[in-house]
Formats: structure tokens, sequence, C-alpha cells
């Protein structure tokens, strides 16, 4: 009996007739014991788990091709491995099919013969279709979704996804063996991420940037430009902003900060009155009235601005109309003595016009039949502290204290009273209950005496540890930040870059944002962190000392100066690309238009139009120096440097001019500045930004 051999393995796939695909077996047959042996499917991995997976990968560094393991790839077949048919296809979902590496005994499954059915012939198109496949090759992450096998070739075919094969054909189970879908969908994920990480698409163009495509800005055709200019064009790098990254993200978490601490102040254009009863100095409760500026932009108050580190020019520098002010208060306070309550409820230092001769008995030295103070003393008394009495610093030797209570030291050692003293009422301004002490109010250093309450009320600082305001450094107090050298010489110059930082509110936060993110995101692209970076803090540093020098006594947060100096580089950067920009001209006016109503909105309250004039011209001599241009010949790169050399000088003298401005020759009075920072179209339009020098309290 003759017997045909029969190799099942090289039966093709794409035979109709069901009945030839089917072999006849007998229950010895080592192919019938294989099938019913088929290996069971494990479960697919959870997407938390695929995901830790990854990044782990990510964490140490490893390539997911390494990490497959030995067993998870698979030597290319044109055909299915022994275990594997097309019944047993049909069981399971091929889709996710994982099998593992198969073992030696299955292995030699390959030479096993049947003696059965004769094997039909194969077709040229079947072998073709299964001929080997070459293994799998790296393909960067930008291709990776347009990118595909080419049929027949090894390498990836642009243009197309993988086919969807079907779940009982071969296809399927040779892709599944090829590359484990755990380990492709990772790939696939991390290909994904690292592309978008990566990608360049929208690379910036000189001349051409997210502002000139807004107005339609478009360049000459290309072949108008020289071989040269094409070739720069081509060569300019591009950069990440990291800078509009990193003070976007400084400025947002320093708001949060400052209105989480400080709260926020009435919103509107005037000025909110606030009522209620609080224990005055006299030991009376009375109805007291306090009235603070509103904040239109959703924001903290101007003194607690100011504490943050606000532009303000008394906090900067020895501001004569301050000191001024605060040398009437201490020329007042010198005329004040204790003044003690006859029912011994308490005493408080006070002028003597203020003391009630009734209720009360007012205790100054050196007047015409009345007693002298320690070492004959005619300025005091003082509530609570006398040199007689201090231990530490004593008036003693060469440190006797002046006669002039507005230079006593503070006491921080104080000798008991003797019972027999206090009898003879010579201490009695040492015993008695002290009601009232300094306490800081507004931003103009000004100090009165009164009640915790009352101080309160006025959001002032209390000093409990002090008697008289001589003792205390109001301007230092007020001002915030770090205190002085000297506390009567304001030195934090350092507002100048830190209001930089601070907003005025909510919505001065958002336009910030929007610009930044926006615009100067798109210029830093183009020119870099540091070159952008640079512009941005000098732009913003002339800008507030220009403000500082016509209005010294307006509180200003924000970067106005910057962004202008920012938009400055949109003017350069047509000038720079002029010979390859369609119709600059037009260009120029577009961005003159948006200046021009930004400028007429700085006529507004709290919107500072001399920062914004100042550091616009500083970034347009800063965008001229540091950003990148095309060169079109020799003449206009020796122009070009030029330029360079002369923007860099000029911004320099700028500067200092603006310091000696300042620091040397400050500018006090000057009545007509206003009207550029803000047109009173109403009697009390520009009052809420309005300082004046003065005081509000009676001492």
């Amino acid at each position: 009996m003759s017997h045909n051999i029969v190799d099942p393995l090289a039966r093709p796939y794409d035979v109709t007739d069901a009945a030839s695909m089917r072999t006849g077996l007998s229950s010895t047959s080592t192919y019938y014991r294989r099938r019913g042996m088929y290996p069971r499917q494990r479960r697919k991995e959870s997407v938390a788990k695929m995901a830790w997976d990854g990044i782990s990968n990510l964490v140490v560094g490893r390539n997911l091709k390494k990490s497959r393991g030995p067993h998870s790839f698979m030597r290319s077949r044109s055909f299915a491995p022994a275990s594997v048919t097309t019944d047993g296809l049909d069981e399971v979902d091929a889709s996710s099919a994982v099998l593992p590496f198969p073992t030696v005994e299955e292995e030699s499954l390959v030479d096993d013969v049947f003696f059965d059915v004769k094997s039909p012939a194969v077709s040229p198109a079947v072998q073709k279709r299964f001929e080997p496949m070459a293994p799998l090759e790296e393909v960067s992450a930008g291709d990776e979704t347009d990118a595909w096998r080419r049929p027949g070739t090894a390498g990836w075919q642009r243009g197309r996804h993988p086919p969807e094969a079907r779940p009982s054909t071969p296809g399927i189970a040779a892709t599944a063996l090829r590359l484990p879908q755990k380990v492709s969908d990772m790939k696939r994920v991390m290909e994904n991420f690292l592309s978008k990480a990566t990608d360049n698409s929208d690379r910036r163009q000189i001349g051409l940037g997210v502002v000139g495509r807004w107005f339609g800005r478009n360049f000459k055709p290309r072949s108008r430009l020289t071989q040269d200019v094409r070739q720069q064009l081509d060569e300019v790098h591009d950069h990440r902003p990291y800078f509009t990254y990193w003070i976007t993200f400084v400025q947002v978490v320093i708001f949060i900060v400052s209105v989480s601490v400080y709260g926020i102040a009435p919103v509107g254009f005037g000025e909110t009155r606030e009522e209620s009863q609080v224990l005055k100095p006299n030991l009376a409760i009375e109805q007291v009235a306090y009235i603070e500026l509103d904040n239109l932009w959703i924001g903290p108050r101007q003194a607690d601005l100011i504490h943050l580190g606000a532009k303000y020019s008394p906090c900067m520098r020895r501001d004569q109309n301050v000191v001024d002010a605060i040398a009437i208060d201490r020329e007042k306070e010198e005329k004040t003595a204790c003044c003690i309550r006859n029912d011994g409820t308490g005493c408080v230092q006070l002028p003597e016009r203020q003391c009630s001769p009734t209720l009360s008995t007012f205790k100054k030295w050196g007047v015409e039949g009345g007693e002298f103070g320690f070492q004959n003393r005619t300025s005091g008394s003082v509530c609570g502290q006398d040199p007689l009495y201090c231990e530490e610093p004593g008036s003693t030797g060469a440190f006797i204290w002046e006669d002039n209570i507005t230079k006593w030291p503070l006491c921080k050692k104080t000798l008991n009273v003797t019972k027999n003293e206090n009898e003879k009422g010579k201490a009695t301004h040492m015993t008695c209950p002290l009601v009232g002490r300094p306490c800081c109010v507004g931003i103009q250093g000004e100090c009165i005496i009164t009640t915790r309450e009352h101080c309160t009320l006025l959001r002032g600082y209390f000093h409990e540890e002090s008697f008289l305001c001589a003792q205390v450094s109001c301007m230092d107090e007020i001002c915030g930040m770090i205190s002085f050298l000297d506390p009567d010489e304001p030195d934090q110059f350092y507002r100048l870059w830190v209001s930089l930082f601070l907003h005025a509110g909510l919505f001065h936060l958002v336009i910030t944002i929007l610009f930044q993110m926006l615009v100067m995101r798109d210029v830093e692209k183009m020119a870099g962190c540091i070159r952008v970076g640079i512009i941005y803090l000098v732009s913003g540093v002339a800008g507030d000392l220009t403000s500082a020098i016509f209005l010294p006594y307006q509180v200003e947060a924000g970067p106005a100066g910057s962004q202008f100096g920012i938009l400055s580089c949109l003017f350069v950067e047509v000038l720079q690309s002029w010979q390859m920009v369609e119709k600059p001209c037009i260009a120029i006016l577009k961005l003159s238009a948006i200046v021009v109503a930004l400028f007429i909105l700085g006529l507004l309250p709290w919107i500072d139009n001399y920062a914004h004039l100042v550091g616009f011209l500083t970034g347009l001599l800063l965008s001229f120096a540091l950003l990148p241009y095309v060169k079109f010949g020799k003449q206009d790169r020796t122009r070009k440097i030029v330029g360079i050399v002369l923007s860099l000088v000029t911004v320099a003298g700028l500067l200092v001019v603006l310091f000696l401005l300042f620091y040397v020759v400050p500018i006090y009075e000057c009545p007509n500045c206003s009207w550029f920072n803000c047109i009173p179209f109403t009697v009390d339009f520009c009052e809420n930004s309005e300082v004046r020098i003065g005081r509000q309290h009676e001492h």
C-alpha cells in the first residue's frame, strides 16, 4: 500500500474549500494530541500595570525592544507553529493572542509526517504573501503615525496604518508573535509622548510670528530672495520658551500667596468707608470711620502691595517730603506729656489740648509752679518711661539722655517704683495702666498714639513694646521686605525688579498671562531665553524707574514696562526683515495702532504710561542689539553692527540719566506730570491712583 506524505504546516491558508482543510486523524496521532493541549490564553494586563511598566522603563532608561526578554521574540516564519491551527485561532481572541516561545517538543512537530492527505499545490501568489517578514526597525517618533511595512520589503512605508487582520487568519497570529500586545501599546504611547515633546514643526521664522500671522503678513516669494538669504533663513535656530514659562509660573504663585495672606481690597473705582465703635485713648467708645481706596483689578490693598514689594519711591530713597512730614510729627510729640485719668483707669501720651483738665491730670515737667524731671528735665513726662527708673540703657555719664523725649532710647529694663515714691505722686506716670501705644498707619510713615482696637480698624501696625512714636520707624514697618540698614534711610532699590513679579489683581494677572503666552512666548522661540530675559528685565526696570521719578507717590505693580519692551521686538523684527516682508509699511502701521491704543488705555487709573513709554524705548534699543537678524549683503551687515553698538551705548546712557534723576536730583513736585498718566474726566476719576503727602489723624 502506497502512502502520500503530508505536511500540514505547508497548507495554504487561502484555500476556500473547508473540506480540504480537514485532515483525517487517528486518536493516536501526534497532531491530535497537540490540539487538545493548545496553550491557555493569559489575561491581558490592566491599563494601570502597563502604564506603570512604561514609566519604569522611562525612569531606568531601558530600551523597550531589549526589555522584552528572550521568550517574547519569535523567529520570522512563513507559516504558523505546529501547535497553531486555524481551528485553534477561531476559539480565541486572535487580536490579543500572545503565544509563548515554543518548546523543543513543539518545534519537533515541524518534522512530523502524516500519511493521510496529499498536500495541495501552493500558488506563487500565496507563497509571496507568506514570505519571511523582516525584523522590526526603530522608527523615529515623528514618523510613527504614518508608517507601515511595505509588502515584500523590509523597513517601513509612509502613508497608512497597519491593516486590520481578521481573527481567523494567521497573519494576526504572526503579528502577535512578532510584537506582544503589551509592549506594542507601551511603545506606541511612549513614541507619541516623545513625538509631542520634541515636536518642532511650528518653528519660529524671523519676520513672521504669531502677531504677523494675525495681521496676514507674508514673505516675498522665495525665488526673489538671494541664495545667501535663503540659506540664513534655513539655518535659523529655534528655541524653547523657558523664560516665559518660568516667569509666568512665578507670577502666578506670588499672586496666589499674596491674596491668601493679605486678602482682597474692596472692588471699584472710588473709595470704601468702613465704620465701627472702638475704644479711643481717652477711654471713651466712639464711632470711628476708616476710608480706603478701592482696587478695580480684584487684588490686595494698596498698603499690602507696598508690603509685598510694589514700586513706591519713599521706600527706595530718602524722600524729602516724607522726611519733612515726619519731622513735623516729632515736633508735635516733643510737646506732649502723660495724661493720667484721675480715677486711676489709665493714662496715655497726649498733647495738652486733648487732655481733659476735669477728668485727667496733664503731668508736664518744667512748667511754672510744677516739678522738673530727672536731671532737671523739662521735656516730658512719658507714660511708662523715665530715665530715673531705666536701668538699661541708663542715663549716666557720657550717655545722659537728651532733654527731648523724641530722642530718648527705648528702655529695655525698668526698675521697680517704691511705694513711697508712688504715694508722693512723683512716679504716677510710671505706675498708671497704659492704654495707648504707637500705631503706624497709612503709607506715608504716619504714627499715632492709640488703642489696639483703633489701630486694628485703621489696618495699622501696633507697637506693644514702645512708648513714643519717635521710638519706632514707621516707614521701615510700612515698606516691609528687608529692613533698612539705617531706619531713617530707605534703601529698597530692589523694588525696581521685584515689582515685575507682582500684580494689582486677578484681571491684571490674566492680561499678563495672555500676553506672555501668546506674544512673548513666540518672540522667545525666535530669540532664546537669555535675550528675551534681558529685554524683559531691563525694560521693566527702566520703566519702573521712570515712573518712580515722575510719579513718586503712586504705588505700581506688574511688568508694564517689560511688556512694552517685548512689543517693541515686533517692530524691530519687521525693520530688520524689511527686504523680505511684503508691504512692510503696512505691517508697521498695524503694530503702531496697537501701541497707540494701549497708550490711550494708559490714561485710565492704575495704568502707568511712564513705564509703558520708557519700557518701549528701552526694549526697542535692546531689540536692535540682541535679536537675531538676516544679513542682506555686506553693507546691510555693517549698518546693523553699527546699530547694535549705538543701541547698547544709548541704553546705558539712558539708565545712567534715570538713576541720576532718581537719586541725585530727584523730582518731588511735578503737577502736570500726572496728565500723561491719568486724565481726570471727572472730579474724582483719578483720586484712587493719587497719593498726597499729608496727615489724616490728629496726634
